[in-house]
C-alpha cells in the first residue's frame, strides 16, 4: 500500500469532519444505538471492555471503537484475550478471520478482475483483427481506497457480521470497478521498414467512495458514520497492524502445481473450438462443459494464471508478466517455449471459460451467461450459497460435468472415475484419475444446468 493520498479523500471530507464534531459524535451515538449490537458484539465487548477503559484515546475514537469490534471483531486478537472461551467471541472470530481475509485480499482479487478485462478486451481485439502489440493497463487501488471499501461495507451491512460475506465484499469492488479502454497505433521507421504498432490502453477509475455511497442509498448518517470508521482505522494504523493475523484466511488464487502423481497429457495441438458435439450450445449444460474440456485435453491447451480459454498472444503474455511477476513470470522461459501461442486456462478458467464461450462467434465473453468471475475456492463455495448439490468425495453421484475441489484447485469430472484440470503451468491441461488426486469435494456449478446423458 502507498502513503496516504489526501487529495483522493476530497470528495468525502465534509462527513470525516462532520464526525470530528461533538454533534456529530453524537449522531454516530445514535446510529450505534439504532444498527444495534448484535449478540456477538455485546458479548465482545463486554469482554474488551476492561481493557479498552486503559487507553488513552478521544472520546470519539471510544464512541466509534466499540461498534467497529462488530466489523472487525477480533476482540481475541485487538484487545489480546488469545484463549476467550466465550462462544459467540469465539464464533464472531471465526466470521471475522473469513471477512478480514477477504478485505486484506481485495487488492489481488481486484488485480485478478482487471487482468479479466482486459484479457477479454484484447482477445476481442484480435478476433476483430486488429493486432495488438503492447497492453497498457493504468489503475490506482490504494490504501485509502481499501480502508474505504471496508467502512462503506460496515455500514453497509449495519456492523453485524452475520450479514456480511466473502461474495458482498466482492460485489462492491466489482461494481466500483469502471474502464475506459482505447487503441493508439503509432507508426515507426521510414521507407520500406514502416510498421505500425498498436497499443491497447485501459484506464481504470479511481475508487469513488461518494459515489459508491450514493448508489448504495446512504443518508448523511450513514456517510458520517462511514466518515467515522475510515478515520479510526487509518489513523489506527489496522491494516498494517493486523494484516499478518489474517494471511492464512487470505483466497489462494493459484491452480495445484504441486501433484508429483500420475497424469497424461495430449501430444495433440489445435486453438480451434467445436460446438458440433455440444447438445445444446446455446444451454450452459454438464454435459457441453465434458465436451469443451475433453477440447482442452485433446488440443494440448497451456496453463497461465489468469487466463480462460483465449490465446495467449505476445502482447497478452507480455501483460500477464507485468501483471503477476512471481505467478507467471518465475516462469517465462517455459511458458514462452511451450505455451506461447497456444490457448491457455488456469484451473477455473477452464470452466469459466466454457460458461463464457458464445456459441455463435466462438469467442469467450467475460462474465457473460450468468458466471461469475470465480476463483476456485469461491467457485465450490458458492454451491452451498445457492443450493446445489455438494458433498465430501465419498458421496460423490457418477455424473459427468461436476466439479472437482481441493483448497485453491478445481477440476472437471467427465465420468468413469477420470477428471481433466488446469492442473499448474509445468502440466497444461491434463487427464487424471479421480482416486488419489487428492480432491476434497465435489458440487454441482450453480451455474450450469445438470442434464441426465440419456435425455
Amino acid at each position: 500500500m502507498g502513503e496516504r493520498n489526501n487529495a483522493s479523500r476530497s470528495g468525502a471530507q465534509l462527513a470525516i469532519d462532520a464526525a470530528r464534531l461533538i454533534k456529530a459524535a453524537v449522531r454516530i451515538a445514535r446510529a450505534a444505538i439504532a444498527a444495534g449490537l448484535h449478540g456477538a458484539a455485546v458479548a465482545a465487548v463486554k469482554e474488551a471492555l476492561p481493557f479498552l477503559i486503559k487507553l488513552a484515546i478521544g472520546i470519539l475514537v471510544v464512541i466509534v471503537v466499540l461498534p467497529m469490534v462488530v466489523f472487525t471483531a477480533i476482540p481475541n486478537i485487538f484487545f489480546g484475550f488469545d484463549n476467550s472461551t466465550t462462544q459467540p467471541v469465539m464464533d464472531m472470530t471465526t466470521k471475522a478471520l473469513e471477512i478480514g481475509g477477504a478485505y486484506m485480499s481485495v487488492e489481488d482479487f481486484e488485480k485478478t478482475q482487471m487482468d479479466a478485462i482486459v484479457t477479454s478486451l484484447a482477445a476481442q481485439y484480435e478476433k476483430d483483427g486488429v493486432s495488438i502489440d503492447n497492453i497498457e493497463v493504468t489503475s490506482d487501488f490504494d490504501e485509502d481506497d481499501l480502508v474505504w471499501l471496508i467502512a462503506i461495507n460496515s455500514v453497509a451491512h449495519e456492523q453485524d457480521l452475520d450479514t456480511m460475506s466473502t461474495e458482498d465484499i466482492r460485489n462492491l469492488n466489482i461494481s466500483s470497478l469502471t474502464y475506459t479502454p482505447s487503441l493508439v497505433s503509432q507508426i515507426t521507421g521510414s521507407g520500406e521498414s514502416v510498421t505500425t504498432v498498436t497499443t491497447l490502453k485501459v484506464d481504470f477509475s479511481k475508487f469513488d467512495p461518494d459515489k459508491v455511497m450514493d448508489e448504495l442509498g446512504f443518508d448523511e448518517d450513514a456517510k458520517t458514520w462511514t466518515g467515522a470508521f475510515f478515520e479510526v482505522l487509518f489513523e489506527s494504523d489496522a491494516l498494517e497492524e493486523y494484516a499478518d493475523q489474517f494471511e492464512d484466511a487470505r483466497p489462494d488464487y493459484s491452480g495445484d502445481s504441486s501433484y508429483d502423481g500420475s497424469y497424461e497429457r495430449s501430444d495433440s495441438y489445435g486453438n480451434d473450438i467445436d460446438i458440433s458435439g455440444f447438445v445444446s450450445p446455446h444451454t450452459k449444460n454438464n454435459l457441453d462443459l465434458v465436451v469443451y474440456a475433453k477440447q482442452a485435453y485433446e488440443n494440448g491447451w497451456g496453463y497461465v494464471w489468469g487466463t480462460y480459454g483465449n490465446v495467449l498472444t505476445e502482447s497478452l503474455f507480455a501483460y500477464k508478466l507485468d501483471q503477476y511477476p512471481d505467478g507467471v513470470g518465475n516462469y517465462e522461459d517455459f511458458i514462452r517455449e511451450n505455451w506461447l501461442g497456444r490457448r491457455t486456462t488456469d484451473c477455473c478458467g477452464l470452466i469459466k471459460g466454457y460458461s463464457w464461450l458464445n456459441p455463435d462467434t466462438l469467442s469467450i465473453e467475460y462474465a457473460t451467461n450468468g458466471m461469475p468471475d470465480y476463483g476456485a475456492n469461491q467457485m465450490y463455495a458458492s454451491a452451498e450459497e445457492y443450493g446445489t448439490d455438494y458433498g465430501s468425495m465419498d458421496s460423490m453421484p457418477d455424473i459427468p460435468g461436476l466439479a472437482l475441489w481441493k483448497s485453491g484447485h478445481i477440476g472437471v469430472y467427465i465420468g468413469d472415475g477420470m477428471a481433466i484440470e488446469a492442473m499448474g503451468t509445468k502440466y497444461g491441461v491434463v487427464l487424471t484419475e479421480v482416486d488419489g488426486r487428492g480432491w476434497q469435494g465435489w458440487c454441482k456449478i450453480p451455474f450450469i444446468t445438470y442434464v441426465e446423458e440419456d435425455e
